[in-house]
């Protein structure tokens, strides 16, 4: 079925399009075909054909989203308007010139900048558990709490919708994890009572530091998960998520290591504020997420993102 809205995008920045949508950092995507893509973005309906390399056709259930024309939104949505020139400081690229090499194969993999409340839930839903799953979660919030927009596709819920629900369908759609419900279902309801300001939180109109620690505050959002809105969601590129293999590869690569198997919160900033230090804070966030995926590809050879 054709969508209703369509465009085209040409681009000269490298850009792997499937590894972009499927590396982890968003949840509704589907593949169609070799080269074209579907999900919801923004509470449309949008899909993306690599037609030719450097181009992109657009369709859509609307014109525009997020008061963007296709074109422009995507541009956007994709990161494509990010300077890879700036990503790596020279210091590192001089000090570590070999570790630059093997990120570079991995330029085409680009920072997408998503609707903050549903970046927020999905990561919630994300906690101690694999993609496949919290894909799963994400698709069942949003059949059974958000409005259908067309084909087979619902939108994300509301905060309003999240907030009102009934907490044991919630938890449903959790994998029946009745504790993650109700922290989901908290969250929403500070959202929808104003004390939970995302759009305040978001870069540039607040700093990363006050952003991290606001999200902090409430239930269900430690340290990665916070990391994770941040960069994915408020557009905090300084944010530095780690996990397991940025852990490993931290250690092996650069020295950055802690003195205890479990990572506690206080050991978990100093490693962040280590990392930073290393990748500067223009494109730190960017440039951790080529390093993992280096790391679990090349080095440790992981054939799935």
């Amino acid at each position: 079925m054709k969508l209703p809205y369509s465009a085209e995008l040409y681009y000269e920045a490298p850009l792997n399009l499937e590894a972009t949508l499927f590396c982890g950092q968003a949840f509704r995507w589907r593949k169609l075909s070799e080269h074209t893509f579907q999900g919801v973005v923004y509470g449309e309906v949008v899909r993306l054909n690599t037609v030719h390399p450097n181009q992109i056709l657009i369709e859509s259930t609307a014109p525009y989203i997020n008061r963007q024309n296709l074109p422009e939104f995507v541009r956007h949505y994709l990161g494509l308007e990010d300077n890879l020139n700036e990503l790596f400081p020279e210091s590192f690229i001089r000090n570590y010139p070999h570790l630059y090499r093997g990120a570079l194969n991995y330029f085409g993999l680009r920072l997408l900048r998503q609707e903050p409340f549903e970046t927020l839930i999905s990561f919630m839903c994300a906690q101690g558990v694999g993609v496949a799953l919290v894909r799963r979660q994400v698709l069942c919030l949003s059949k059974c709490f958000g409005k259908f927009i067309a084909i087979t596709e619902y939108k994300f819920p509301t905060p309003q919708a999240l907030a009102s629900s009934d907490l044991s369908c919630l938890a449903q759609c959790t994998n029946n994890h009745s504790i993650r419900a109700r922290n989901i279902q908290h969250v929403a309801q500070a959202v929808v009572d104003g004390n939970l300001d995302l759009h305040a939180l978001s870069a540039p109109y607040c700093d990363f530091e006050t952003a991290r620690a606001t999200l902090l505050r409430y239930p269900g959002i430690g340290d990665k998960i916070a990391d994770c809105v941040c960069l994915f969601g408020l557009g905090h590129r300084s944010a530095f998520p780690i996990d397991t293999h940025v852990r490993q590869y931290l250690s092996t690569w650069f020295g950055i290591s802690t003195t205890t198997v479990s990572l506690t919160s206080k050991e978990y900033q100093r490693l962040s504020q280590e990392a930073r230090a290393i990748f500067g804070d223009a494109y730190a966030g960017l440039a951790g997420q080529l390093l993992f995926h280096y790391w679990r590809k090349d080095i440790k050879a992981m054939k799935s993102f």
